[in-house]
């Protein structure tokens, strides 16, 4: 079972200071300029391509009702918490072999497949694709041969292995500062931070006011601003015949150990623009946000030792293991997907999402969700 981690107490370290990221990375997608961009990344091929229980004294926790959805059995259905008659799991075949689009290695855009238009923000060398990662298999692709990386450091980085007298405070690898890269108090649109007055699915014209889901704020007012932020997004249509969605991803950070539990308190948010549901979809076994301090580590690499680790910037640090985010949507809807991730406080100490295995699905789910993966 994976157990919730109680926040302990914050501290403060004003003082760090963040390595320069400097260069192009090998191995990464080949975006324009490296600038920040409302439109295609440059070396994607994806866009018009053919087709849990909480306590409320947690900080970071929540009332189930707070962001319960029910979709009913959507169309045609059989029922609450079923399927819609004939839901029907698009065909999907995986094409990342040799892409350096992140979209296709997550499993979006791909040939003869719903047409997505993507889209991100920060620098291209802080987004990536990898088929690895550590020692082990714990971080194989779950769809394919290959998977998206975004990170607020140089993707590059991961493979460069902690120093034995490495200081974690200021480590080597994985703490570079990205540049004009910092929204502040403010998260770029359509994330919002600010909680909802209610539960979006008893009352939907909260929709669009705030974070159904009533997850980031809190998490987020740890710290003082929101920098080095990195995304990658999608809008698509909905196909007629599915009343789901669902996404795999991992969670990285260099902040553990010495800054968790403090202000430093790096986030990863997917957010879901749509008729019924603006907010994270991304949480914990708890419900909780995945931040540092509200989300679980699965592999927290105290000691140095842990193969999953091995051989990455992660050594002595810590990450979760792949989760399978499931949210419901409306079949035919218009929606927006925002894969979003972010330093807290400051520039320093870098923190990596792991992204992979999109689906359209038919799971009954009446709350977006995260499992583990499998």
């Amino acid at each position: 079972m994976l157990l919730s981690l109680l926040l302990v107490a914050a501290c403060d370290d004003p003082g760090r200071e963040a390595a320069s990221a400097a260069g192009g990375i090998d191995g990464i997608d080949s975006g324009a300029d490296g600038a920040a961009t409302d439109g295609v990344d440059g070396g994607g091929g994806g866009a018009g391509s053919p087709g849990g229980g909480d306590d409320d004294d947690r900080p970071g926790g929540h009332d189930d009702g707070g962001f319960k959805l029910d979709v009913g059995g959507g169309p045609g259905g059989d029922g609450p918490g079923l399927p819609p008659a004939g839901c029907d799991t698009p065909e999907h075949a995986p094409c990342d072999e040799g892409t350096s689009d992140p979209f296709a290695a997550m499993g979006l855009g791909c040939p003869g497949e719903v047409t997505i238009v993507p889209s991100t923000q920060g620098p291209d060398a802080a987004r990536g694709i990898r088929s690895s990662l550590g020692a082990t298999h714990t971080f194989d692709p779950t769809e394919g041969g290959a998977y998206a990386v975004i990170g607020t450091g140089l993707v590059a980085e991961l493979d460069q292995v902690t120093p034995d007298d490495d200081g974690s405070a200021y480590p080597t690898y994985c703490n570079d500062d990205l540049g004009d890269f910092d929204p502040g108090d403010t998260l770029p649109a359509p994330l919002r931070s600010n909680d909802v007055a209610g539960d979006c699915a008893a009352d939907p014209t909260l929709v669009g006011t705030g974070d159904c889901s009533n997850t980031i704020a809190d998490q987020l007012a740890q710290g003082d601003s929101a920098n080095d932020y990195v995304e990658m997004r999608i809008s698509a249509r909905v196909p007629d015949d599915v009343v789901s969605l669902s996404y795999d991803f991992a969670f990285l950070s260099t902040e553990y150990p010495t800054y968790y539990g403090s202000s430093f308190n790096d986030m990863y948010v997917g957010w879901l623009e749509s008729e019924s549901w603006t907010g994270n979809v991304s949480f914990d076994g708890d419900g909780n946000p995945i931040s540092l301090n509200a989300g679980f580590l699965d592999f927290r690499d105290d000691d140095g030792t842990l193969p999953e680790l091995g051989g990455t910037c992660m050594r002595r640090h810590a990450a979760t293991d792949w989760l399978t985010t499931t949210s419901p949507v409306t079949p035919g809807e218009e929606i927006t997907l925002v894969f979003a991730i972010f330093d807290v406080s400051d520039s320093a100490l870098d923190s990596y999402a792991l992204l992979d295995n999109f689906q359209w699905g038919c799971d009954p789910s009446l709350i977006p969700q995260t499992q583990p993966e499998g």
